[in-house]
């Protein structure tokens, strides 16, 4: 008896969420190294989509590492 199985091709796989953000408007994706807009302020580090101006990541400026620590 065969068996059908279905895959969604809609949703990146699980190892590259992990690694890549999406901006919600207009599905842009990139590292978070990538090529988002980066705008810090005394209190937040903001990354915004370079495509569309969607701020995809805002971050207390206390609490985040800089870009590209390890």
């Amino acid at each position: 008896m065969p068996t059908s199985s279905t895959h969604d091709d809609s949703q990146p796989p699980p190892e590259e969420q992990k690694r890549v953000l999406f901006c919600p408007n207009c599905d842009h994706r990139s590292p978070i190294t990538g090529d988002w807009d980066v705008t810090t302020t005394s209190e937040e580090r903001l990354l915004v989509c370079a495509g569309c101006g969607t701020v995809v990541d805002r971050r207390s400026r206390r609490w985040s590492d800089p870009l590209g620590a390890t």
